[in-house]
């Protein structure tokens, strides 16, 4: 199923707006596309909770934006346990992340927490100590920076999808 602009756009706004009210990167990207695609359960949005800000806010590991986008799609098109049992290594998983993350290396440079920041706020935080956290909310790390980026993620993922669905 092909989705339409209005649709894409409307991940676009719901993620922005949700890392800007509610924070948690990888669960706005999901909250935003369970609300425009659908098909991630709950138990998945929950799951998702620790992947925020490169990992429990270390900045240093994958953005959360980006494991959250990643996560949707494996939803879709991720190794189910019946592949995983046979033995299975490959799944159309790898080709649509694989998009994904060519997308966050061309606009962000990079695809870890820290590597976005820079690209955005040039330079990057150290979210656990309550002086560097105060620096990134002073440069708009929730109320354009990193919501940004979330919507990205959102609609880069739709998109995505869309090359690929019938």
């Amino acid at each position: 199923m092909k989705y339409s602009d209005e649709i894409i756009l409307k991940a676009y706004q719901s993620g922005y707006e949700y890392e800007g009210t509610r924070g948690n990167c990888a669960q706005c990207v999901l909250a935003a596309l369970m609300d425009t695609i659908g098909g991630i359960e709950d138990n998945i949005f929950q799951a998702a909770y620790g992947l925020h800000g490169g990992t429990v806010s270390n900045g240093v590991g994958t953005c959360g934006a980006l494991a959250g986008a990643i996560i949707a799609i494996g939803t879709r098109y991720g190794r189910d346990r019946a592949a995983f049992d046979r033995g299975e290594k490959e799944c159309k998983n790898d080709l649509l992340a694989r998009e994904l993350c060519n997308k966050f290396f061309e606009v962000y440079g990079g695809l870890t927490c820290e590597k976005v920041q820079t690209a955005i706020m040039g330079r990057s935080f150290n979210m656990k100590d309550p002086e560097e956290r105060k620096l990134y909310l002073a440069c708009g790390g929730h109320v354009d920076k990193c919501t940004s980026v979330v919507g990205n993620a959102a609609k880069w993922t739709i998109e995505i999808l869309n090359q690929f669905e019938e």
